[in-house]
């Protein structure tokens, strides 16, 4: 996947579900895909390929970091019940295109690990 179409689906996610609480993420990927039209083309754009693991594991990365809090239910659908000051800390930083600049760049140690760790030692 495209490292900026990665950091646009993994900011994107931070700030629908800030604003969406409480969800689960099903709901809010599908919410994503009808009214945003840049996550739409992303969805659109990498269908035939393993798009569900992709967000699957963004919004389990986000909850195993303390983004969000909740639960992941039997049937493997993460319900965010919260969103902790930490989201808005990102939410505030994913404002500055420097901020976007720079873990592009660090796209190498965020690729095979957690993108989250790169960007709480950003902020």
């Amino acid at each position: 996947m495209d490292t900026k179409d990665y950091l646009f689906t993994y900011f994107a996610i931070v700030d629908k579900a800030a604003h969406s609480i409480p969800n689960y993420d099903k709901v809010i990927f599908n919410d994503m895909s009808k009214n945003n039209q840049k996550f739409a083309a992303i969805v659109k754009k990498y269908q035939d390929t393993d798009w569900d693991q992709v967000t699957e594991k963004i919004f389990m990365e986000l909850l195993h970091e303390g983004v969000f809090t909740g639960t992941v239910d039997d049937d493997g659908d993460i319900i965010i019940s919260n969103v902790t000051p930490l989201t808005y800390e990102i939410l505030d930083q994913a404002k500055q295109p420097a901020f976007w600049d720079q873990l592009a760049k660090l796209a190498p140690q965020w690729q095979d690990g957690s993108l989250t760790k790169v960007v709480v030692d950003c902020l």
